[in-house]
């Protein structure tokens, strides 16, 4: 007798089961975010940017995306760092969430390098992230015939309704866990900063100052140390904290 069709029925009262024990499911109002980045952190001023039409017509309509391009305040190339920082809420459908791989393969770029790194946002509260490297062939101006390779940093993680992971894996099982056991359903945000490695070209052609990776990646993780606590909620500062920095200033 083949087992595998009892396994699978098997599997399917399990799983009923689970669903009439359980309470009913939290929708997840409060989200891990807040859909709003700001102007200017440390030494960098946002120029706000607007979703793109493929994003919008990949995407549910009740997806909510803030874009931002973060800029040294310098009119000197040589001295100018320039950092792109997306949020994106998911709605009623799951599908705004997914493996930020998948598009950037369908980008045309290539991914080098993958791993998990931590950021330190305050003493004793460090942040999970995924570094994917990355590298696509470009056209440095019109009119040319030979391909540059342009190298790139894209970090990214997920933010739940209380927990917070750079694995998509771990994403879809924690949504699982935490709607059977929890009574939670996460409302999920993912969060991503991408910056070029300009180590190669002159910084009148790229426009920013030569950086390579580990230079690239000091300034991403930088970035992320300053914004996040203005954007996710279980890693803001205390208001006590905050009263503090104002009185110094």
């Amino acid at each position: 007798m083949n087992p595998k069709p009892l396994f699978v029925l098997a599997l399917a009262v399990v799983s009923l089961l689970a669903c009439r024990i359980s309470p009913q499911v939290s929708t997840g109002e409060g989200a891990g975010v807040t859909m709003r980045l700001p102007v200017g952190v440390s030494r960098y001023i946002g120029d706000v940017e607007e979703p793109d039409k493929r994003e919008r017509e990949l995407l549910p309509d009740d997806t909510q995306i803030v874009k931002m391009r973060y800029r040294t305040v310098t009119t000197d190339p040589a001295r100018k760092d320039d950092a792109h920082v997306t949020i994106v809420l998911a709605g009623a459908e799951r599908r705004s969430i997914h493996r930020p791989e998948v598009c950037l393969t369908g980008q045309g770029w290539s991914i080098l390098n993958a791993e998990t790194v931590p950021v330190e946002i305050r003493p004793g509260h460090t942040l999970q992230v995924r570094d994917l490297y990355i590298e696509k062939p470009i056209f440095l101006k019109e009119g040319d015939t030979k391909t540059r390779r342009l190298r790139a940093h894209y970090v990214y993680w997920f933010v739940g309704t209380d927990v917070t992971t750079p694995s998509h894996l771990e994403r879809i099982l924690l949504s699982t866990w935490d709607s059977v056991f929890r009574n939670v359903n996460h409302r999920w945000a993912y969060p991503s900063v991408m910056a070029y490695v300009t180590e190669g070209f002159t910084p009148q052609e790229i426009g920013q100052r030569t950086r390579n990776s580990a230079e690239t990646m000091e300034m991403i993780t930088g970035l992320i140390k300053e914004l996040v606590p203005t954007f996710q909620r279980d890693f803001a500062q205390p208001k006590s904290a905050m009263l503090d920095v104002a009185a110094k200033h």
